[in-house]
């Protein structure tokens, strides 16, 4: 990578370069307008497409990463009503659509999510797109950010509704599994006049053919269900891991040949058939593997996945956390308290007003825990944040951390803002439709009642609810676990409907800028002006996982460590950051040391780290290292 290319200071195990911090500025942000940066795209919908399918109202995402080997981070937007576009970074925070001579433009494809990896070892960054229904589209890149689509343009995870994404090394091969979060390509409350016949099996209500059609067709099976009152359930359909062959290739695995256990350490009998937003790939346990937290809506239950190493996964224990969000959609890690231990918050829709939240009931299921129960992980509507006990439990804290409700939340990102050495909190938000609306949807069952509507005519309906242009939201974590708004006084508090955020320093000063894809608005790009002393981290690791992609990063001054931090690709509602993670340095004068946790096992030590500086640290050369650069 040619990153600060003119004043690298090469070493043995790591390089460095001085980072162009400015002088003054205060934390937080400066959102960028189309006519500076040249990004106009806007991620359109139609009416006419989200009112026959919900599903496009869960969005899409951006993904950032340097396609074309100049050191500046490109980006990448997937559109669902239009061609996705790839920006070319010019410097200077100036951008070039590229999109048709990159090759990447997916134009007939509805997509969701997005991730640039290195999938085939050769150093450079290819591109994975997932859609509603067309599939997950694996691009190639040439080194110089033209892309060539893989298996002769057969996608994977074909007809599904892919949303989310993330990879990591599962099995300690040393390349970068795929694993994918599907939703649905469609849902019958789009379709008003779907029938369902059903009858008791082994004594039980279950449903035997949809409309004529047997369950066992291969896309009804596991899709409905019938509770015990008769009410027809719909589930989400099965998520897809996929094992990295090499050259693009990926294989799929199966739930229940071994390789997924309950918490009681039995195979699973079946695929759990959830309706899943995001996945995130972190280390939960610390034993170095990468485990994974897959976040689903509606009633399924979020699946919490402990790796064994090899790729081998056992569901946490029961007993291991309480409660979970109902309306999962994001999720992200950090340590929040310094104490070497990761917490983590999952996203829902509770409104922050009281008020709103007494009219957007929709028709949530109300939760009964029976007395005794203390293993049934019962599921809420609103945020959801857990702090690691250490033990291998998490205690839920979002109601005493003041995050529990954050509007109708998507993509969470910890980010150290002011770089005080504590992460804050940045969510997207806001929705096409308001459909909790209680007030509107009473209104529309009255006019169902009162005439017999066409299917038409009862889709029409959906255009009564209005448009939830909710701020985005930051908090400031205050160093004791609790949180404040910081909102508007880190410009961060822009109205709309956000969906998927990532992270990307996009002018080489050594922090963290953001960008949002917006749903019918144009892309909001976010310049960090935080003037704080920092640190750059950046990894080389063994190919062909060429960025470190689940390591684990410290940075201490002294005995005590001030931070720590995973690398991570995807993981993100919908999007992807670029692998670079920045760390507070305290002051200019402080001397800290780097340490490096690799996938492989391997430990990086850099003694003599100074502030304003990047460090890009290398797998290959493992031992202790000086720091070079004043």
């Amino acid at each position: 990578m040619l990153l600060f290319a003119d004043s690298w200071q090469p070493g043995a195990g790591v390089r460095s370069a001085a980072l162009r911090v400015p002088s003054t500025g205060k934390p937080g942000f400066v959102q960028l307008s189309p006519t500076v940066t040249g990004i106009l795209f806007t991620n359109h919908l139609s009416a006419v497409l989200y009112l026959t399918n919900q599903i496009y109202l869960n969005g899409s995402g951006v993904a950032a990463g340097v396609t074309d080997g100049d050191g500046l981070v490109d980006l990448y937007f997937c559109g669902l009503d239009g061609p996705n576009a790839l920006y070319r970074n010019l410097g200077n925070w100036r951008f070039e659509e590229i999109t048709e001579t990159a090759g990447v433009a997916c134009p007939n494809l509805d997509a969701t999510g997005a991730a640039f990896a290195d999938l085939d070892g050769d150093g450079d960054l290819d591109l994975i797109v997932n859609s509603v229904g067309g599939g997950t589209h694996i691009f190639l890149n040439d080194g110089k950010g033209r892309f060539t689509e893989a298996n002769n343009g057969l996608p994977l995870n074909p007809g599904k509704g892919g949303m989310s994404l993330a990879l990591a090394d599962m099995d300690g091969d040393g390349d970068l599994d795929l694993y994918i979060a599907n939703y649905r390509a469609d849902t019958i409350r789009d379709h008003p006049q779907t029938r369902l016949h059903g009858d008791l099996v082994k004594g039980k209500p279950a449903v035997l053919s949809v409309n004529g059609r047997p369950v066992t067709e291969p896309d009804l099976v596991g899709r409905f269900t019938l509770s015990e009152n008769g009410k027809i359930i719909e589930h989400g359909e099965a998520d897809v891991l996929l094992r990295n062959d090499g050259g693009g290739r990926f294989t799929p695995l199966s739930f229940t040949n071994g390789a997924f256990l309950n918490a009681e350490g039995q195979p699973l009998s079946e695929p759990p058939y959830d309706w899943g937003l995001s996945v995130m790939f972190r280390d939960m346990n610390g034993d170095g593997a990468p485990d994974l937290y897959v976040c689903n809506d509606f009633a399924s239950e979020d699946r919490i996945w402990i790796n064994d190493g090899k790729g081998r996964f056992r569901a946490l224990a029961r007993l291991a956390l309480r409660e979970t969000s109902m309306f999962s959609m994001g999720i992200d890690f950090a340590d929040l308290n310094r104490d070497g231990l990761d917490e983590f918050i999952v996203l829902d829709m509770l409104s922050r007003s009281h008020a709103k939240r007494q009219l957007q009931v929709g028709d949530l299921p109300l939760t009964f825990v029976g007395i005794g129960q203390i293993d049934n992980r019962p599921q809420y509507s609103r945020n959801t944040l857990f702090l690691n006990r250490g033990d291998g439990t998490y205690a839920e804290i979002a109601q005493f951390s003041g995050l529990r409700a954050s509007e109708w939340s998507w993509t969470p990102i910890f980010l150290d803002v002011d770089l005080d050495g504590f992460e804050d909190l940045l969510i997207t938000t806001g929705h096409e439709l308001e459909m909790m609306n209680a007030d509107v949807s009473n209104r529309a069952e009255q006019m169902k009642a009162q005439r017999k509507l066409s299917i038409s005519e009862q889709l029409a309906l959906r255009k009564m609810f209005p448009r939830l242009d909710a701020p985005n939201v930051a908090f400031r974590n205050r160093g004791d676990l609790t949180f404040e708004d910081a909102s508007t006084a880190w410009g961060f508090d822009t109205p709309g409907v956000s969906h998927g955020m990532c992270l990307a320093d996009l002018d080489n000063d050594g922090d963290q800028d953001v960008v949002v894809n917006n749903l019918n608005g144009v892309a909001g790009i976010y310049r960090n002006e935080s003037p704080a002393p920092r640190v750059a981290v950046r990894l080389k690791g063994l190919p062909p996982n060429t960025r470190g992609i689940g390591a684990k990063v410290w940075v201490y001054g002294g005995a005590v460590p001030l931070q720590s931090q995973e690398m991570i690709c995807g993981g993100r509602y919908l999007s992807s950051d670029d692998p670079m993670r920045v760390f507070a340095a305290g002051s200019l004068t402080n001397e800290l040391r780097i340490e490096v946790q690799w996938r492989s096992g391997k430990r990086s030590v850099v003694i003599g780290v100074k502030a304003n500086r990047a460090y890009e640290i290398d797998e290959a050369a493992i031992s202790s290292a000086h720091a070079l650069g004043p």
